[in-house]
């Protein structure tokens, strides 16, 4: 796994975890994008406002303000414990949403 650092337009920086074939992993809720060349926010830092499959939208649930990190914190929590009806994708159960936090090395 490697880190990628991107800058924002406010100057503060934004750490994506990449996994060691390229893949961008959600940094809220760790898991592998579908796609090689996806990123939460463009090289800039503008966020792309695509939705996770977690239901966090880069560039709503972040208000579009750097730093992202803390808002990332808070949902994560939100949806680590079961309080984000919200889901795009499959359900999955606590133990596999700790499993796949794991992708962020928190």
């Amino acid at each position: 796994m490697r880190k990628e650092i991107i800058n924002t337009w406010n100057g503060e920086k934004v750490e994506l975890n990449i996994s060691s074939d390229g893949y961008c992993f959600c940094p809220v809720c760790g898991i592998k994008s579908d796609d090689k060349e996806w990123r939460p926010y463009d090289e800039n830092g503008h966020p792309s406002y695509d939705i996770c499959s977690c239901g966090f939208e880069y560039g709503f649930d972040d208000n579009g303000e750097p730093p992202y990190y803390k808002s990332w914190e808070n949902y994560r929590e939100k949806w680590l414990n079961g309080k984000i009806e919200q889901f795009f994708g499959k359900r999955i159960t606590k133990n596999e949403k700790l499993e796949q936090l794991k992708n962020l090395e928190l």
